[in-house]
Order: C-alpha cells, then structure tokens, then sequence
C-alpha cells in the first residue's frame, strides 16, 4: 500500500460523506507513513468535516510549524505549538 493509496481513498470517502471511513483510511495511512505531511493535511480536513473542529485546527497549527519556512511563523513557534492544544482555553 503506498500514500497515493490513502490519499486518494481517503479523500474520496470525504467527498462522499463517509467520514467515518475518511478517518479510520486517513488514519492507516498516517500510521504507516507517519512523516507525509500531506496526508496529515488531508486528514485534518477530514476532521473538519466530521466537526472536529478542535483536532483539526491542533493538528493544522503542528503541521504548520514543522513545514513553514517563513520567519514570521517561525518567531512564534513555541507559542503556536503550546496553543495548538488549547484553543478554546481562556486565562484571567
């Protein structure tokens, strides 16, 4: 099985609504190649998709500060990657 395979599978059940069955095909392609950003990407849509939004957006934030180059970005890295987990979380 190669990532094209996932990718390709996977995005197909999202676009036909089948998102339990994007995430468990998005899911196996991660474990088997857990460095492809792109399928880390894909499945993030996929989680959207299925509402949720909250590991969605974590898992955007890390792939994000593991793959920009732009400095700005990278200034905040540590303060991206702290909030990336906690982004309905309010402090006083």
């Amino acid at each position: 099985m190669n990532i094209w395979y996932n990718l390709d599978k996977g995005e197909s059940y999202k676009d036909k609504g089948k998102g339990e069955k994007s995430e468990k095909t998005f899911q196996k392609g991660i474990d088997l190649f857990p460095n492809n950003k792109a399928i880390q990407v894909f499945y993030a849509m996929t989680l959207y998709n299925v509402k949720q939004h909250e590991k969605s957006m974590e898992l955007l934030l890390k792939v994000l500060i593991h793959t920009t180059n732009d400095e700005e970005i990278l200034g905040y890295k540590k303060a991206i990657a702290f909030y990336a987990d906690k982004l309905d979380e309010v402090w006083e």
